[in-house]
């Protein structure tokens, strides 16, 4: 099955979500922008690159947010959506690493930061926990603030180039398979 009937298959159409209650408004506008939904190769790879730059800043309307940049970049709104989940509280500790590392090498910064040790929970007291983290948070300081956005350009040019390529692979895979199919009819 080629990429893009896979993806159709799983996408669903925009006037299946504009009869979804709480998707309604996204159905009406997608209808008469079928760029923004179609599965086209430079539009998914935009938009999963759309994606996951935002979704490595940690915000918690990340969907909201890569969907409307998705819209104003052109690219294909699921995709968008769909890449944020790549950001988790399972890939939080090395994109978090990666971002750290990038923000002390942009900003020059080379004092110590914040380790796992310095993060200082009582257990016993949860009512303490979200001050012990954000006081942790605090000391990863610039290195974090800057890092985070550069992490996401560079993980977002990554995985443009993952997708694009990747799904050329596939076509490419696919004609070769059947020009031997072809052959071997004849």
């Amino acid at each position: 099955m080629s990429a893009s009937r896979l993806a159709r298959r799983i996408l669903p159409h925009p006037d299946t979500l504009a009869q979804t209650k709480g998707l309604k408004w996204l159905g009406h506008y997608l209808a008469p922008r079928p760029w923004l939904w179609v599965a086209h190769r430079r539009r998914v790879a935009l938009g999963v690159a759309v994606g996951l730059a935002v979704g490595v800043i940690p915000l918690p309307t990340q969907m909201v947010l890569a969907a409307v940049l998705a819209i104003a970049c052109r690219a294909n709104v699921a995709a968008a959506i769909a890449a944020t989940w790549l950001t988790n509280p399972l890939t939080l500790v090395p994109i978090w690493s990666l971002a750290i590392a990038l923000g002390r090498f942009a900003s020059g910064h080379h004092g110590p930061i914040a380790t796992p040790e310095m993060l200082a929970i009582e257990w016993q007291q949860p009512g303490t926990w979200a001050a012990s983290l954000w006081t942790w948070v605090q000391a990863l300081g610039e290195p974090l603030l800057i890092g985070l956005p550069l992490a996401g350009l560079v993980l977002g040019a990554l995985a443009y180039l993952v997708v694009y390529f990747g799904w050329w692979a596939v076509i490419k895979g696919e004609r070769w398979r059947r020009l031997r199919q072809r052959a071997r009819r004849s």
